[in-house]
């Protein structure tokens, strides 16, 4: 098998997969004059710390770069020797196997008061240099805080938590990221023309997203893809090597709980039990296709800035997928498959998740509350009061504006609203308490907040969204909301502070209450009917 990440290591900063924000600052010190002497280049494995620092070392010790240049030739000896790694001046050093004092002393500072046999600086690279020791740490400190001129220290770490703030505080501190899927396919399809071998986009699509984002983690497994041979390799011979995945099924999945089609849904579960499908990793498939919804639904292209790329073919259903999905019901979609990621293995593996998708459908209907918390939620009291609110949350139709209210009729029913919300969010509803709704007139309803903080809450997306949902439920009809700051409102005034807990207890002044008094008015009143405690003496 071709050991690709070794065959194709970066020997420019040109050829650095992504970290165009570290390049661009290196390049511009190099350009500049102005290096520093201690570098902490941070980050998760496999994106690319060692080479740069590799790459960093061939630039400081070329023997033909220019004044003003920021590349390595490349070709001079010095370049070929450090690409070899039998140059003098770079000494590279694996803190995970020399991790005392002596080592740093006899390897690193011994060495660093000479001077440099044939380049031009002595460039130290400690990889993983959270393994350290204490003491050692202690002894790199004097070093690196006042170092010779001719020194270079480049420190590499996946867990910088580890390292002491006294090293951080030393270094330029460099944070590196993981790398896209678009920028991993375009490296492997380089690889392959190179090796003058057709692969199928797919193929390259399936590797990098299975990579994580981890460059050489990509390539050591493309390497497995290329060692089946031929001069074309389709999606059929890759799957000779490649994890199988199921991310079609799983969008599938989902279309069918939205349409909410719950016998599909336990055909196609049951036919990948048939299939031999492991259910763990298709649940986490699932998840994945979830939250790439939820993201592209709560703020369109968020989801390409936090490298979540499918692949074209991918990305179209669930591009589709993110405009039919409403967010309330994306999201209790993810809560559910959460909740069924951490159930312990069934007798019967697939019943979990027929569960989990018939629950689903059931409620698929944006204006449904969630089978899961509604079965454990004690049914309030019922009276006259509760019977009309009832009749009023009928499911609106698809499209249907919310008739016009006046400002006392949405008052009337605002504990309904704060009742539903806090069924989502505690905070929220206290939020909601410290507003005054106006009339709904045209499915708009304006909510007028004495505090910005309050105002912008409501207009946070994935808010606006759940709550326009609940308002639809509670007034029958599509409403939109108008978030006013008002800060001349008065709050103690509104008719809803009497009535804004969602359980209110009749008063009966015949008999003695039956324990002592508790202070629940004011700020700590609404505290307590927001967050669901009881006050202690």
């Amino acid at each position: 098998m071709p050991t690709l990440y070794r065959d194709y290591r970066p020997q420019k900063f040109a050829d650095i997969l992504g970290q165009n924000h570290l390049k661009i600052t290196l390049q511009n010190e190099l350009a500049s004059g102005t290096l520093g002497q201690a570098y902490l280049f941070c980050g998760p494995r496999a994106v690319g710390k060692t080479s740069m620092a590799r790459v960093l070392a061939q630039t400081v010790n070329c023997e033909r770069r220019k004044e003003g240049k920021s590349e390595p030739c490349g070709e001079c000896s010095a370049c070929e020797s450090i690409r070899k790694g039998n140059f003098m001046d770079v000494m590279e050093i694996d803190a995970a196997s020399n991790t005392g004092v002596d080592n740093v002393r006899d390897n690193i500072i011994s060495s660093a008061r000479l001077s440099p046999s044939s380049g031009k600086m002595k460039v130290f690279i400690i990889d993983e240099v959270h393994m350290l020791s204490i003491s050692a740490f202690n002894a790199l400190l004097k070093i690196i805080e006042e170092p010779p001129r001719h020194i270079l220290f480049i420190l590499c770490t996946t867990e910088v938590h580890k390292v002491p703030d006294t090293i951080i505080s030393r270094c330029q501190r460099f944070d590196f990221k993981r790398i896209s899927p678009s920028e991993i396919v375009k490296k492997l399809g380089r690889i392959a023309s190179e090796e003058k071998i057709e692969v199928s986009r797919e193929v390259l699509e399936d590797v990098a997203r299975q990579s994580g984002g981890h460059l050489r983690d990509a390539e050591s497994l493309f390497g497995q893809v290329l060692a089946l041979g031929g001069d074309k390799i389709g999606a059929e011979e890759a799957e000779l090597v490649l994890p199988r995945h199921h991310h079609q099924d799983a969008l599938l999945l989902i279309e069918l709980i939205l349409k909410k089609n719950a016998g599909g849904a336990v055909a196609l579960v049951n036919r990948l039990a048939d299939s031999g499908v492991n259910f763990k990793s298709f649940i986490e498939e699932t998840l994945m296709m979830l939250r790439k919804i939820m993201i592209q639904s709560a703020q369109p292209g968020l989801a390409e800035k936090l490298g979540l790329d499918f692949g074209e073919q991918l990305e179209l259903r669930v591009g589709v997928l993110a405009t039919q999905m409403p967010l309330p019901v994306c999201l209790r979609a993810l809560r559910r498959f959460l909740d069924l990621a951490q159930e312990k293995n069934s007798s019967i593996p697939q019943l979990p998740l027929e569960i989990a998708v018939v629950e689903l459908c059931l409620s698929a209907d944006q204006s449904s509350s969630p089978a899961m918390s509604t079965a454990h939620t004690p049914a309030p009291p019922v009276t006259a009061a509760t019977t009309a609110k009832k009749e009023a949350s009928a499911t609106p139709k698809s499209g249907a504006i919310a008739a016009d209210l006046s400002e006392e009729e949405v008052l009337a029913r605002w504990p309904e609203v704060l009742l539903k919300i806090k069924k989502y969010n505690h905070s929220l509803s206290f939020v909601l308490q410290n507003c005054l709704p106006q009339a709904l007139r045209s499915g708009n309803i304006a909510l007028r907040f004495k505090y910005k903080f309050h105002r912008d809450r409501i207009l946070d997306a994935s808010v606006r969204g759940i709550m326009e949902s609940i308002l639809a439920e509670v007034f029958a009809g599509q409403v939109e909301i108008e978030a006013i700051l008002d800060e001349n409102i008065e709050l103690d005034s509104r008719p809803l502070a009497a009535s804004s807990s969602p359980t209110p207890a009749p008063v009966v002044e015949s008999s003695p209450p039956p324990a002592p008094a508790k202070p629940t008015d004011g700020v700590l009143g609404s505290l307590l009917q927001s967050f669901g405690g009881e006050a202690v003496s």
